[in-house]
C-alpha cells in the first residue's frame, strides 16, 4: 500500500517527540513576509526558508533542554513580554489608567495577528521559545567569570601575502603599528582605531586564531602574515596581529561577555544535539512547494 502525505502534513522538523510540519513553516514565513513588507523590506526567499527550519530546530531544542535543567516561562513572563512588545513605554504613570491600557494592548495584539494570520496560541508559542533562549544565555552567562586573562590586540589585514611581508619589515624597521594601518588598511573603521581589535579574552575569538595570539605570539612581537578566508568574496587574505600588552585578568566588557555568552549558547545546542533526537528535512521539492504558495500570498 502506498501512502501519500500532502505537502503541509511532511515533517521538517521534529526534536524528541515534538514535531513541525510544512503547514508550520509556511504560517512563520508568511508571518515574516507581511512583517518585513510592513516595514517596506523584502524576504529573500534563497536563505529565510533554510534558516528558519535550522531556527526551529535550535528554538525547540533550548525550549526541551532549558526545562529539563529545571528553568521555566510562566505566564506571568510571557504576558509581561507581550505588554512591552505591543505598549512600549506606556504606563499608568504616563497618565493612563490600567483599564485603557488593558484595552489598548488587546487592539494592538489583535491588529498585529490579524496581520501576521496567527492565532493568539501561535505566536505565544513563538515568543515562549524566544523566553527559553533569553534564561538559557542567562542561566550560562551566570557561569562566565566577570574576570580573564585578556590581550590588547592589534590587527592589520591586507590583500596578498607579499604586501604583509614588507609591512612586517617595515614595523621590524621601526614604523608603528597605527600609521602602516592608517597607510595600508582598506578599512576606514580599522584606520580610524589605528588597527585597535579590543582587550578580548580567548573565547571570543575563532580558536585557532587565539591558540596563536594567546599562546604563541609574545607580548611586542609582530607576527608573521596569517591566512584568511573571506566567505562572503570567497577571496583569501593576510592578517599581521600585534600584541603591546596582556593582563593575567582583566573585567570583561559588556561586548565581550555578550559575545561569549553567545559562544556558551552555540556549544550548549551542539552537546544538546548529540543528546537528543534532532532531525531536520527540506528538500527542494519542499522549497519549491513553500516559494509557489509565498508567491500567491503576494499576487
Amino acid at each position: 500500500v502506498t501512502t501519500f502525505i500532502m505537502p503541509p502534513r511532511e515533517t521538517v522538523v521534529r526534536v524528541n517527540d515534538t514535531s513541525y510540519d510544512m503547514g508550520y513553516l509556511l504560517k512563520i514565513l508568511r508571518m515574516v513576509q507581511r512583517q518585513s513588507e510592513a516595514s517596506g523590506q523584502q524576504v529573500n526567499l534563497g536563505t529565510i526558508p533554510f534558516q528558519l527550519v535550522n531556527s526551529l530546530a535550535e528554538d525547540e531544542l533550548i525550549s526541551q533542554g532549558a526545562q529539563a535543567i529545571g528553568l521555566k516561562v510562566t505566564d506571568e513572563e510571557l504576558n509581561t513580554q507581550l505588554r512591552n512588545e505591543f505598549l512600549g513605554d506606556l504606563s499608568p504613570d504616563a497618565g493612563t489608567s490600567d483599564s485603557d491600557l488593558d484595552t489598548e494592548f488587546r487592539e494592538q495584539y489583535r491588529q498585529f495577528l490579524n496581520q501576521i494570520q496567527l492565532s493568539a496560541s501561535e505566536y505565544e508559542d513563538i515568543v515562549t521559545r524566544t523566553l527559553y533562549r533569553q534564561k538559557l544565555e542567562e542561566h550560562l552567562g551566570a557561569g562566565i567569570p566577570k574576570e580573564l586573562p585578556q590581550i590588547h590586540l592589534y590587527a592589520l589585514a591586507v590583500q596578498t601575502q607579499e604586501i604583509a611581508e614588507e609591512l612586517r619589515t617595515q614595523f621590524l624597521r621601526g614604523t608603528p603599528f597605527a600609521e602602516l594601518v592608517a597607510e595600508h588598511s582598506a578599512d576606514p573603521e580599522a584606520v580610524r582605531l589605528e588597527g585597535e581589535v579590543d582587550w578580548v579574552p580567548r573565547g571570543v575569538l575563532d580558536p585557532l586564531i587565539a591558540e596563536f595570539v594567546f599562546d604563541e605570539l609574545e607580548v611586542g612581537v609582530i607576527s608573521e602574515p596569517l591566512p584568511q578566508f573571506d566567505s562572503a568574496s570567497s577571496q583569501e587574505f593576510f592578517v599581521l596581529y600585534y600584541v603591546p600588552e596582556r593582563e593575567d585578568l582583566r573585567e570583561v566588557s559588556d561586548g565581550n561577555f555578550l559575545a561569549l555568552r553567545t559562544e556558551a549558547v552555540k556549544r550548549w545546542v551542539q552537546a544538546q544535539r548529540d543528546l537528543n533526537d534532532v532531525s531536520t528535512s527540506f528538500d527542494s521539492n519542499q522549497y519549491a512547494w513553500l516559494a509557489k504558495k509565498l508567491r500567491l500570498t503576494t499576487t
